[in-house]
């Protein structure tokens, strides 16, 4: 706008349409050969035919459909599509030499749509769901929308979420000295849509549920699935106000060295899963903001030959949540189960973080990092639902879901005018697996969970950009795992379904991390 004053505005949009393909089966394990191998064939014929009694008979159901055959086992499609639309304005002005202030404004609308749909009925004509209570048959077909009707979350659901914020933030620079101040607060709202769910009916104070086989007589009155006024199934909108506060201060002690430290706490809005229960399609009891409080100190070097930096930090992390609630049962139904919400899961986290590059000649590089960490819960709960107790004590485990010893060595090399080559290993240890609260009670209270193994893997990468005048052309190469080495990538205690809660690796279910793999990419810039 003039020398001082800068003004930017940015709009943007992001549509996803995507999922990935699942066996679906409504019998207990999937038939396969003697090699292991899901038997397709067999599973077709199944779909077809029955033996009775040394007879074999067409699957035709007369409960259904006199001629048609039923499927028992299919494929289906796992959907997960999002519409996100936002804007961000942004000024920023510079006071004089020593002060820059900044403000800005921003909000976003996102909507995320889950559902499984039917993609194939192997050999079939028809499958039975009867997971959508609004649906008037059960009877589903290539196309049909389906979930398995043990699992709620898999219904039909839109979650949907706005945010609207601001910030401010100074920044000052005089000699050595450099330092900033940042303001930020948030109002978020969350809402769930759920399609399986009976349609709701509101009748002043009262919601009415009701399914396309119900009738609901209230007040002399009869309603069911054709009366007016009758809405998908959905939560209020609920509201979360968050906000930061950041400081920061760097002093250039040399030329070449600098030190720096910062100081944050911050009030995060907690996620959509942690508000909508998805299972019931309710707003979860004890809605809390995570309380972070964190400290950063380092130092830092530059010069021809070597660079590094070095930091510490500490974090207080308060009313971490567990991801989408926690599991109980149900205390009034034990044959149930129920998500809650535990407040007051607190987490400390600290560690060390450094990283070195060396230039060994004009073209070669050898990068280095290592990062340290000691990250332990440091709760103690008591979880109060209906006139029932649940406790727990995670005082002293370690944080899951994460390695908190990582070390990695790179060497790269430059080439003509635009290119380069570079082999990194990495190797990840000290990382435990995530972990049920429920376990942690009596004579197991802050037991460890079980720690996966250390692992490391190299990956290589390389690249060119070609540049002309006023554009280039950008070519780049990956290889990741590029030893193909077996590895577990993440973990879960005590869940193996035998029931076994012995802390170990028997009791532990695993996922194996992702083997060789490629990628190469053409980029244009201009």
């Amino acid at each position: 706008m003039n020398e001082k004053l800068s003004w930017s505005n940015i709009i943007y949009m992001s549509i996803g349409r995507g999922g990935g393909q699942r066996y679906f089966n409504s019998a207990s394990t999937i038939i396969r050969d003697s090699l292991g191998l899901i038997d397709w064939d067999e599973i077709v014929y199944n779909n077809q035919y029955k033996t009775l009694f040394g007879q074999t008979y067409s699957t035709e159901d007369v409960a259904y459909h006199p001629t048609l055959l039923k499927s028992s086992q299919i494929l289906s499609a796992s959907v997960n599509n999002h519409f996100w639309l936002g804007g961000l304005s942004q000024f920023d002005y510079a006071v004089n030499d020593k002060w820059n202030i900044a403000a800005g404004l921003d909000y976003r609308y996102y909507s995320g749509e889950h559902y499984t749909e039917v993609i194939d009925l192997l050999g079939g004509d028809y499958f039975v769901n009867e997971a959508d209570l609004n649906s008037g048959t059960s009877m589903k077909v290539v196309g049909d929308k389906i979930a398995r009707e043990d699992r709620p979350y898999q219904n039909h659901r839109v979650g949907l979420v706005q945010w609207a914020g601001g910030f401010g933030q100074a920044e000052y620079s005089e000699g050595r000295w450099t330092a900033f101040a940042n303001l930020s607060v948030v109002s978020n709202f969350y809402k769930g849509i759920d399609y399986f769910r009976k349609k709701q009916l509101s009748i002043g104070d009262t919601t009415l549920e009701i399914g396309y086989n119900d009738t609901v007589l209230y007040n002399g009155q009869t309603y069911d699935i054709n009366s007016d006024g009758l809405e998908y199934n959905q939560t209020d909108w609920v509201k979360r106000l968050g906000a930061t506060f950041k400081v920061g201060a760097n002093f250039n002690v040399t030329e070449s060295s600098n030190i720096f430290i910062n100081l944050g706490y911050l009030s995060r809005t907690p996620q959509h899963a942690n508000v909508i229960n998805n299972n019931r399609n309710q707003v979860f009891d004890n809605l809390v903001n995570e309380k972070i409080i964190a400290t950063e100190l380092g130092y830092g070097y530059r010069s021809k030959k070597l660079s590094m930096n070095v930091n510490g930090y500490f974090t207080m992390w308060e009313n971490r949540p567990l991801p989408f609630g926690l599991s109980i049962p149900d205390p009034l139904d034990p044959t149930e189960f129920i998500s809650v919400n535990v407040p007051g899961m607190d987490a400390l986290h600290m560690g060390i973080e450094t990283d070195v590059s060396y230039v060994i000649a004009k073209r070669l590089t050898l990068e280095g990092m290592v990062s340290v960490g000691d990250w332990k819960w440091a709760s103690a709960e008591d979880i109060e639902i209906y006139d029932d107790t649940i406790s727990f004590d995670a005082r002293g485990v370690h944080v899951g879901d994460a390695a908190q010893s990582s070390y990695a060595l790179s060497l790269r090399y430059g080439f003509g005018k635009g290119g380069y080559v570079k082999m990194k290993y990495t190797y990840f240890d000290r990382y435990f697996s995530d972990f049920d609260p429920n376990s942690l009670t009596g004579a197991t209270a802050g037991t460890d969970s079980w720690q996966i193994p250390g692992y490391g893997l190299m990956s290589a990468h390389a690249g060119y950009r070609l540049r002309f005048e006023n554009s280039s052309l950008n070519l780049r190469a990956n290889i990741f795992n590029a030893l193909n080495t077996m590895y577990i990538s993440d973990a879960r205690n005590n869940y193996h379904l035998d029931g076994t809660k012995d802390f170990d690796a028997n009791s532990a279910v695993v996922f194996i991390g992702q083997g060789f793999r490629f990628n190469v990419s053409l980029g244009f810039q201009f």
